[in-house]
């Protein structure tokens, strides 16, 4: 007998197999398909790590290039931290599906349709979501990818209702699905997503529309119109899905205005610094988790604004990096960065009144007590560097404006920062370490070549008070979340050094009294100045106080000394200075000029009670002996000597 040949047995394996599958085939065209509840729901559940339950029939029909199947009352639970209520619950799920396109790698669903389907989305202060299937990351964690859907040719959603709950966000939104073939009478989309609520205890509303996608390729972009309303943020946009429906790959011109720019932390989860009102409109695209925005143009405060950035959302920090840029800056638009008040709270259309004076608060602070929100800090990482061209500082000359932002793991660096003038340049470092319960702050200013004679205010007949070249720098360290905290307990030292110059006659206008003739300086007319030799301001910091440590101006015929404190964190002057002649002076009050008050408004003065005792010595003299004799009081015999400005400016 003869064995069969590989032919033979390359034919019968070829049947049986053949016949094998088309027995699965019929039995899974004709068997019961409720009876395969339970192990659908088992598998289902154990695959999405929740539970899965199927309450009414399962039908599906399997003989067609487009099998179907339809599920009646499905239920989607919700992870275990969040057991309260289902995920999502649907009362009928009708699902269509392409099979040649398989063979390419696209799943394309020529119908879907959703009866009256409920859907809760809810992410905790841990950040643990319940749309997502790493619900045990915490809120540090990278984000996860950007959900990427089938296509769906035929999408019906028919009484849809939406929950969201994110305490991240502080944000509570209910709202409607509505999906059809075609749109419907009265509306503008065929597609739609209406949202209302509320964000940060704001109004919040949500509306998401687009067209009919009955003839949607997955190959061709999906476009759709995006708007938000949150409290007094607006944004709009028109966008499109590059490649339906993955939602990793999306781009958006986008048009947004606001009463502050860190309010979009709310829609955006980035740490943005507080400004007046804003109205800003730029490109964005998202690449999964590489989101790129371009044409960054508009208006914060009174300032354009231009640029482009790049947000990295692959890391355990989102990261922002980029270069921004301003023709026309106005220094008092950065003013609420570092926690100033606004000048217009409110609205956008505020802006058009910042010109107008204000009425003076009276409890009004030179340092600003807005608090840092440390968490926000600590939420991202960002490289970002600015520059303004050309810069308006009210009475201050200044030409340029260029810093560079740096925040990485919770500390936040200005390294660093430039200020040009005509004539000199303000520069430095900032340090704040927001990792601690408590931030800490280290400041590092430096003045370089400032020509005091370019500080004498926009009148056409101003006249500097001082001239001459000066240098300083201030080393400031403390703790505090607020400007103001930080510098009532700031340590460190702050000098100032003027290796020449002059004094004008001027000087005592601002004062209100003679201060040149309380200093023994004598000038007669408002041109004439007296030269200054050399000159030395040095204070020392400890626990928010300036202690005036050498306080020292040297002119051709006066030595100038001052005494007394700065508290800064009442704000607080109480300085003394005092001129001491160094040729003989008749008729000179001996008593120092008293500077008290708050930094923002300090009164200058002489000592009255010491004006009235040399006044009293004067009438003694003039009673015990003659009239003339009672000059003597008012003599200064001028023994002052010229200061060693050499060892002077070397010690400084």
């Amino acid at each position: 007998m003869r064995s069969p040949t590989w032919r033979a047995v390359l034919k019968w394996t070829a049947l049986s197999v053949a016949g094998l599958f088309v027995l699965i085939l019929l039995l899974l065209a004709f068997a019961d398909w409720n009876r395969l509840k339970g192990p659908v729901e088992r598998m289902a559940s154990a695959r999405s790590g929740r539970t899965v339950k199927i309450d009414g029939p399962l039908d599906v029909h399997l003989w067609s290039l487009t099998p179907r199947a339809s599920v009646e009352g499905l239920v989607i639970g919700n992870p275990p931290w969040e057991a309260n209520r289902p995920m999502a619950r649907i009362d009928r799920l009708n699902v269509q599906l392409k099979l040649l396109p398989l063979f390419k790698g696209d799943i394309i669903l020529p119908r879907v349709e959703l009866v009256r389907p409920e859907v809760y989305l809810h992410r905790d202060v841990q950040g643990r979501a319940n749309w997502t299937f790493q619900n045990t990351r915490p809120s540090n964690a990278p984000a996860g990818k950007p959900p990427k859907l089938p296509v769906i040719r035929d999408f019906l959603i028919d009484d849809g209702r939406l929950t969201i709950r994110d305490e991240i966000l502080k944000l509570k939104v209910d709202g409607t699905v509505q999906a059809h073939e075609s749109i419907a009478e009265k509306e503008t989309f065929a597609f739609h997503v209406k949202g209302k609520g509320t964000i940060n205890e704001q109004p919040f509303n949500l509306s998401v529309g687009g067209g009919p996608l009955i003839n949607l390729d997955p190959d061709e972009p999906y476009p759709f119109k995006l708007q938000v309303r949150a409290g007094d943020i607006r944004v709009e946009s028109d966008g499109t899905v590059k490649k339906p429906f993955d939602l990793g790959k999306v781009a958006l011109n986008v048009h947004a205005k606001g009463g502050d720019l860190a309010d979009l932390y709310y829609l955006t989860q980035l740490a943005l610094p507080n400004t007046p009102p804003f109205e800003l409109s730029a490109h964005v695209e998202r690449n999964v988790k590489m989101v790129k925005v371009t044409k960054l143009a508009g208006k914060v405060g009174q300032s354009d604004i231009g640029g482009a950035l790049t947000i990295d959302a692959s890391r355990k920090r989102p990261a922002v990096t980029g270069d921004l840029h301003s023709r026309q800056l106005r220094l008092k638009d950065l003013a609420a960065s570092l926690g100033s008040e606004p000048e217009t709270p409110g609205s956008l259309e505020g802006a058009a009144e910042a010109s107008k004076p204000a009425a003076k608060n009276p409890n009004a602070r030179l340092f600003p007590t807005s608090h840092l929100q440390v968490d926000r800090v600590r939420a991202m990482d960002a490289d970002v560097r600015f520059e303004a061209r050309t810069i308006d500082a009210g009475s201050v000359p200044m030409q340029k404006v260029a810093f560079h932002v740096k925040l990485d793991d919770g500390v936040l660096a200005l390294a660093p920062f430039e200020l040009e003038l005509p004539q000199g340049q303000l520069s430095g470092t900032a340090r704040i370490d927001a990792r601690g319960k408590i931030p800490q702050t280290k400041l590092d200013l430096r003045a370089k070549d400032v020509q005091l004679d370019q500080l004498k205010g926009k009148k056409p007949d101003a006249q500097p008070p001082l001239t001459g070249v000066l240098q300083g720098r201030a080393v400031i360290e403390g703790q505090g979340d607020s400007v103001h905290d930080l510098m009532a307990d700031a340590d460190g030292r702050v000098s100032f050094i003027l290796p020449s110059g002059q004094v004008n006659a001027a000087f005592a206008e601002l004062t209100g009294i003679n201060v040149a003739r309380g200093l023994g300086l004598l000038l007669k007319g408002d041109d004439e100045k007296a030269p200054i030799r050399c000159g030395v301001a040095q204070f020392e910091v400890k626990d928010g106080r300036m202690r005036a440590d050498n306080v020292v101006f040297d002119t051709k015929d006066v030595r100038i000394q001052g005494r007394g404190e700065i508290r800064l964190g009442p704000e607080e002057l109480d300085l003394s200075i005092k001129g001491e002649p160094k040729k003989l002076r008749i008729a000179r009050l001996r008593t120092p000029v008293e500077v008290h008050g708050h930094l923002r408004d300090p009164s200058i003065g002489v000592d009255v009670g010491k004006v009235a005792t040399q006044g009293a010595v004067a009438t003694a003299i003039g009673a015990v002996l003659t009239p003339i004799a009672a000059i003597v009081a008012f003599v200064d015999p001028g023994l002052a000597k010229n200061e060693n400005c050499a060892a002077l400016l070397d010690s400084a």
